[in-house]
C-alpha cells in the first residue's frame, strides 16, 4: 500500500510504496537552479524490535523547489500489506524533512525512498536512496559482530575504473573473534561533500567470512561495509575509506 503526506495529513494507502508529499512556499523558482537531494535516512537500517513502532526520518534538501513528492517502496516484486502510520512533517527552507513510522507488519529487507522535487515552470528532479527494514525477537542476547580490515581500493583510481572492496565478518565467540559464513554484506558510498549514504552493491561471506565485490568508480567519497544482522548476529558497520577518483586528461 501506498501512504501519502500531504501537510501533515494522511491519505488512504494505496499500492505498494508509501507517498509523501508537501506544498512548497512562495519563493521564486528558477528551473536551471531546481535540484534535489535525499541527504538522510535515519535510522538505516531500520531495526524493528518486537512489537514496538521505530521513526524514520527522510530528509530531502532541495533548491528552488515548488513541491515535493517522497515515495518508500520496497525493493521487490512480492505482495505484501502495509499498515499506515499518522506522519508529522517539519520543513525548514529548502529542508523537507519527512516522518514516518514501521512496525513489523511492514517488508523485511531492502527499500527505496524516491524523492521527486517541481520547479515553479513543471520542471522535475529525481533523487533516490536506499535502506534496510528488518525485524528481530530479542528473546536472546545476540552475538557480536564487527566488519573487520575493510578496504576499498585502489587509490586513487581512474574515473570509470573498478573500485574493489574487500573485508571480514567476524562475531564474537567467548574471548575470540570467528569468520561467519554465508551472510550478506551491503556496501554503501558518501560523495565527497555529502552526509547520505547510498547502497552500492552486496556480497556474500564465504566459508572464512571473507568477501568481496566491485563496483565502477564515478566520484571520490567515502565507502563502507554494512552487516544488517540476524535473529544471531548484531548489525556492524566499517570503518569509512575514502578513495579518490580522477579523470582522465588527454594531451
Amino acid at each position: 500500500m501506498f501512504r501519502k503526506i500531504t501537510a501533515g495529513a494522511l491519505a488512504t494507502a494505496v499500492g505498494a510504496s508509501v507517498l509523501m508529499t508537501v506544498g512548497a512556499g512562495t519563493a521564486s523558482a528558477t528551473a536551471a537552479d531546481l535540484s534535489v537531494n535525499i541527504s538522510e535516512v535515519s535510522p538505516n537500517p531500520v531495526v524493528v524490535r518486537g512489537d514496538r513502532d521505530v521513526q524514520v526520518t527522510i530528509e530531502v534538501r532541495t533548491t528552488e523547489a515548488e513541491k515535493v513528492e517522497l515515495r518508500l517502496k520496497p525493493d521487490t516484486d512480492a505482495p505484501h500489506a502495509l499498515k499506515a502510520k499518522e506522519p508529522k512533517l517539519v520543513r525548514e527552507g529548502e529542508l523537507w524533512r519527512f516522518v514516518t513510522t514501521f512496525d513489523k507488519s511492514d517488508h523485511r529487507g531492502r527499500w527505496v525512498a524516491v524523492a521527486d522535487a517541481y520547479g515553479k515552470d513543471g520542471k522535475k528532479l529525481t533523487d533516490t536512496a536506499g535502506f534496510t527494514v528488518k525485524y528481530v525477537e530479542r528473546r536472546w542476547r545476540k552475538a557480536d559482530t564487527r566488519l573487520a580490515g575493510f578496504d576499498a581500493g585502489p587509490e586513487p583510481v581512474r574515473k570509470g575504473r573498478s573500485v574493489y572492496f574487500s573485508g571480514r565478518l567476524e562475531a564474537r565467540d567467548g574471548w575470540k573473534w570467528r569468520g561467519v559464513r554465508h551472510e550478506e554484506v551491503e556496501i554503501y558510498f558518501r560523495a565527497n561533500g555529502s552526509s547520505a549514504w547510498k547502497y552500492v552493491t552486496s556480497a556474500d561471506t564465504r566459508w572464512d567470512g571473507r568477501f568481496s565485490a566491485k563496483t565502477r568508480a564515478v566520484r571520490s567519497g567515502e565507502f563502507r561495509a554494512v552487516f544488517d544482522g540476524d535473529r544471531r548476529l548484531d548489525d556492524s558497520s566499517s570503518r569509512p575509506d575514502w578513495v579518490k577518483v580522477k579523470s582522465w586528461h588527454h594531451r
